[in-house]
């Protein structure tokens, strides 16, 4: 897989542990957490790529890792399943 493609616009996570599931606008929120908490250019274009974005975007595999270690370490476990939801769907496809 050589990128993968996350939608925040359209971001699906758990409500409660029971597994129903809600969707929201999760671009500004993550956003600001690659911005505030992150460290380099890197962190600094993919805040702004994440913020900017209209719909699922392709997301390289340095950015990737970025994401997920950034999800991991700041957001709640609702929010990490979600993400890990989209990315295992998509692995599933190919």
């Amino acid at each position: 897989m050589d990128k993968t493609r996350i939608d925040f616009k359209h971001f699906r996570l758990p409500s409660g542990i029971g597994g129903r599931e809600t969707e929201g606008d999760a671009r500004e929120s993550f956003a600001d957490i690659l911005y505030t908490r992150g460290v380099g250019i890197r962190a600094h274009a993919l805040a702004w790529k994440i913020y900017r974005s209209e719909g699922a975007e392709a997301y390289d595999r340095e950015d990737l890792g970025l994401i997920r270690s950034m999800a991991e370490r700041w957001c709640n476990p609702a929010f990490i399943d979600g993400l890990n939801k989209q990315i295992n769907n998509q692995t599933k496809k190919e």
